[in-house]
């Protein structure tokens, strides 16, 4: 076979534009794929201190908010919803609001006693990253809670692989490039699992005719490859080993058409080779592109083979697509591709020990630096607890949940496994999910792209107020502005109609408290609304349920013996016992308003004669409740102007003086005021100091929670906390993003035992 050419890619579209010269084919690439690509798009991860929780415990959350595409703090949003939903009925048991600052948040989540056990997910959106009819959502984090710690080690049974032949297998054929044409090697990825999508390890035979091709195995998660050349009109099947009564067709053969193999993947360059078997001389086009950003084109003409370079320069990490294209246009081929898999943020944590002592201070030095190892400052998380709250079948972290997870569509068996140095086969089983995943699975997919196009944002940062008079329908003038204030006044907040005539809550008027005042300054009478962004997202997620990626499971051994470090902590949960007498009020806010209802509202008063309402006196002290007063009858007060004036006792009566009482709507129409929602106001997360003779037994699971660090321009921060009293194994997970986008994540361990 002659080689038509070579040629060495060295054009890079690295920012997201594409070239101005002309209306090349090129250009045209480039430009349609910038056209699908939904701009300004951002993506959340979150991040709990644990991972399991005793009702009444608080939970504690950090939320980094990057810019979909390139993986960087996003200024976009300033709102974070953040929901608590139990896994089982769907019902929401917790709604907040939260602050979002250059694209980082941290929150609390109060756990309370009556929570059932059971698992639950943490779900944040905001404006940039939840759309309408969304079909996968990720920014979910998988949170059990259990009524007493006894019940950690009561853990369910972890999944094991199925035996060879006693369950169906699911398998799947993946050519390179996505089609097998006669006469030219293919390289065919497979994938298998069983009917829970769990993989399972396979041995395979190749058939043609029912004769041996030849012979196959999975090389990591039930995936694996292999080479052959199809011939015309003949009939291939696949017989596995473990299933021998299963015959399992591979995709058809087409007579001709186009191959395109990934020859190598390494730091500077990509290599492939583009097979064709098409009569004359045929012009190509590749290009390859980033999370919906085109990084390089090359047009070349095959006659029956090509190799094509592409340099890849200061390209982004992380999942890419090459796509083949004809003259016309049309896609030949495509395949994914991981760019540059050394590009991560290293995080270094030093000082710190295997072994502590109870209440014994703890030091660690955190560095982080960039792939080539020179210092670079970083936005942290970091927590620190106890192992028995942890979940070792979750393994998502930020470097693979943004690198992987949020890139394909599907069920990944543990992520993680690809960007653990430890494994040396884990770039080679990187390769295999890229193929056996399929293009088709890619979420910056040109085809997916333009379906995204037509989604609609749900939520925003500001929302809008439904201002409408009172039985006119709408049709009175807005008043001129309205008074957004806290319960005592201390934050006054006028504001202003909108350029479109609207009023809003706006994020600045959303940190006024947790919950505040609307007061409409007219002397009409108007409806105020609050729009719900909680009402919004449950009929955006009525009208298209999405499927939620917040688990990616990952198959560990079961445990031989039990665990009973849970008994350091006691039972823990107590009954609760509730009780209330008389009339009160469910927060400060409402009792304000009775009060000023009371007072400020109430024109009962007590005159200098001592007569309550006296009509001669016209006004004087405010009356007290449950003080008894005197009253003139109806009848006589239409006969009193001024004093003096004559009195019997039939003229008066005895009363007990009561304040008038009032229902919140009451309350609220009365004073011309709407209660808004703000962000909710998280309490600081306890951390003792070091005095070791404090008497009380310290009981911390959580030792540290850190949500933001940032380390200084050397890279450099210096972290401080203290052990408890628990005896056991600790964990720390620290993970973040530096200002160009790259992700990083490390773990160590320590335990805690008593002096020998």
């Amino acid at each position: 076979m002659k080689t038509a050419g070579i040629i060495i890619l060295l054009l890079l579209l690295t920012t997201g534009g594409v070239a101005q010269s002309g209306n090349t084919t090129l250009d045209q690439l480039a430009e349609q794929l910038h056209t699908a690509a939904k701009e300004g798009s951002n993506a959340v991860y979150l991040k709990t201190d644990k991972a399991i929780y005793g009702s009444g415990e608080d939970l504690w959350f950090s939320a980094f908010v990057l810019d979909a595409q390139y993986f960087t703090l996003s200024q976009a949003d300033k709102t974070l919803y953040i929901q608590l939903q139990q896994k089982d009925n769907d019902s929401i048991v917790w709604s907040e609001m939260y602050p979002i600052s250059s694209g980082v948040c941290a929150g609390q989540v109060y756990l309370s006693e009556t929570l059932p056990a059971g698992e639950y997910l943490l779900k944040g959106y905001t404006a940039h990253s939840f759309l309408s009819h969304q079909q996968m959502f990720y920014a979910a984090a998988p949170v059990r809670i259990v009524r007493e710690f006894a019940a950690i080690s009561r853990r369910a049974s972890p999944p094991t692989l199925p035996s060879p032949g006693k369950e169906p297998v699911q398998f799947s054929l993946f050519p390179e490039g996505g089609r097998l044409v006669a006469g030219l090697q293919n390289r065919v990825a497979f994938k298998a699992v069983n009917n829970h999508g769990d993989p399972v390890a396979v041995n395979g035979t190749l058939l043609k005719n029912d004769k041996v091709v030849c012979r196959f195995n999975s090389r990591h998660a039930g995936m694996g490859s292999f080479l052959f050349t199809p011939e015309k009109q003949a009939a291939y099947r696949i017989r596995l080993e473990e299933h021998p009564d299963s015959l399992y067709h591979v995709p058809e053969v087409q007579e001709n058409g186009v191959v395109m193999q990934l020859l190598k993947n390494d730091q500077d360059s990509l290599v492939f080779k583009i097979l064709s078997n098409r009569p004359g001389n045929e012009k190509v086009y590749l290009r390859l592109q980033l999370r919906g950003t085109t990084q390089a084109v090359a047009g070349g003409i095959v006659t029956d083979s090509l190799i094509v370079k592409i340099t890849l320069g200061e390209v982004g990490q992380g999942v890419a697509e090459a796509t083949l294209f004809d003259e016309q246009l049309r896609p030949l081929a495509e395949r994914l591709v991981f760019l540059h898999p050394e590009k991560q943020l290293q995080i270094s944590l030093q000082e710190v020990r295997q072994q502590y002592l109870p209440r014994e201070k703890v030091t660690v030095k955190v560095r982080t630096t960039d792939g080539s190892g020179k210092p670079v400052p970083a936005v942290l998380s970091l927590s620190v607890y106890d192992q028995l709250f942890s979940n070792p079948r979750n393994v998502r972290d930020i470097v693979n949940y943004y690198l992987l997870s949020t890139q394909l569509r599907g069920k990944i068996h543990d992520p993680s496994y690809y960007f653990d140095n430890r494994h040396q086969d884990r770039l080679e089983a990187l390769d295999l999910l890229l193929l056996a995943q399929g293009w088709r699975q890619y979420t910056w997919n040109e085809a997916v792209l333009k379906e995204n196009s037509l989604q609609r944002r749900v939520l925003t940062d500001s929302l809008p107020l439904q201002v409408m008079a009172r039985g006119k329908a709408g049709k009175e003038k807005l008043p001129a502005s309205l008074l957004f204030f806290n319960y005592n006044k201390t934050i006054l907040l006028p504001t202003a109609p909108a350029n479109d005539g609207l009023f809003y809550l706006s994020p600045e008027s959303l940190t006024i408290g947790p919950r505040f005042f609307i007061q409409y300054l007219s002397e009409k009478e108007y409806n105020v609304g609050v729009f719900n962004p909680f009402t919004a997202i449950a009929r955006a997620e009525q009208e298209q349920r999405p499927v939620y990626v917040a688990e990616e499971q990952v198959i560990i051994p079961e445990k031989t013996t039990a665990d009973t470090s849970f008994l350091q902590y006691g039972k823990r949960l107590r009954e609760i016992t509730v009780s209330g007498k008389g009339r009160s009020f469910g927060d400060k806010y409402l009792g304000m308003l009775d009060s000023l209802a009371r007072y400020e509202g109430n024109t009962d008063f007590v005159g200098a004669c001592g007569i309550l309402n006296c009509p001669a006196c016209g006004s004087g002290a405010k009356p007290v409740e449950g003080v008894v007063y005197s009253e003139l009858t109806p009848a006589k007060r239409a006969q009193v102007s001024s004093h003096p004036f004559p009195i019997s006792g039939t003229d008066v009566n005895r009363v007990t003086y009561k304040y008038p009482t009032y229902t919140e709507e009451e309350l609220l129409k009365k004073f011309r005021l709407t209660v808004a929602k703000g962000y909710y106001q998280s309490r600081q997360f306890y951390e003792p100091g070091f005095d070791k003779e404090d008497p009380v037994t310290d009981i911390r699971n959580v030792l540290l929670w850190k949500p933001i660090i940032i380390t200084d321009q050397n890279g450099e921060a210096t972290i401080t906390f203290r052990c408890s009293d628990i005896r056991g194994r600790f964990q720390g997970k620290i993970e973040g993003v530096d200002e160009t986008g790259s992700l990083g994540a490390g773990r160590f361990n320590f335990s805690v035992n008593s002096p020998e």
